[in-house]
């Protein structure tokens, strides 16, 4: 009885993830500009953007705490006048995740920017392009944990000065309020 209800659970699971996937692959967007990065790309836009902030933010459309963190990294783009871009992990070659990533952006917010790993840079398994470009972003006075819905905060110099990881959420992972509050704004403050 253990193991049918165990099933019966991860089956719901995968159904539900499956459904929001088909939901926002239905209507792909066709207009949408998605801009290749890699780490020296990220760097030159942040010089380019004639902001004293760049917010990239990591996001996969499979990803809970991405989808969940999201609003309140557009917010905060806003609010600190920041040029902002949210980051797809999933390969660029990947239409699946990226037409669903894309759809469910622009339903979010339509002028929001969007920037992709390169293939060829990175690759195209998404745990290891990550922990590529993780290793290639994160300045030495971070600690370097190749976790997704991460805040890369760079200055008009295009210096890294900002990436967060899960241990910035202090134990909640839902608590966005504590790593905006206590991690990115004294950043941008300074």
């Amino acid at each position: 009885m253990k193991h049918l209800l165990l099933l019966c659970a991860f089956l719901c699971t995968q159904f539900t993830f499956a459904q929001a996937v088909a939901d926002t692959t239905a209507k792909p967007n066709v207009n949408v500009s998605i801009k290749p990065v890699d780490a020296a790309i990220i760097s030159k836009v942040a010089k380019e953007s004639g902001k004293k902030n760049t917010l990239f933010y990591t996001f996969g459309v499979w990803c809970e705490p991405c989808r969940v963190h999201l609003p309140t990294a557009i917010k905060l783009a806003k609010d600190y006048n920041m040029e902002f871009y949210v980051l797809l992990v999933d390969a660029q070659s990947n239409t699946k995740y990226i037409t669903g990533a894309v759809d469910y952006l622009y339903k979010l917010d339509p002028t929001i920017k969007i920037a992709v790993l390169k293939d060829d840079v990175y690759g195209v398994k998404t745990n290891k392009r990550n922990k590529k470009f993780v290793t290639e972003i994160t300045p030495p006075q971070f600690e370097n944990i190749d976790d997704f819905s991460k805040y890369i905060v760079l200055d008009s110099e295009g210096k890294v000065v900002m990436v967060t990881t899960w241990k910035d959420y202090n134990g909640n992972w839902k608590d966005n309020d504590y790593i905006i509050q206590n991690r990115i704004v004294p950043v941008l403050t300074k």
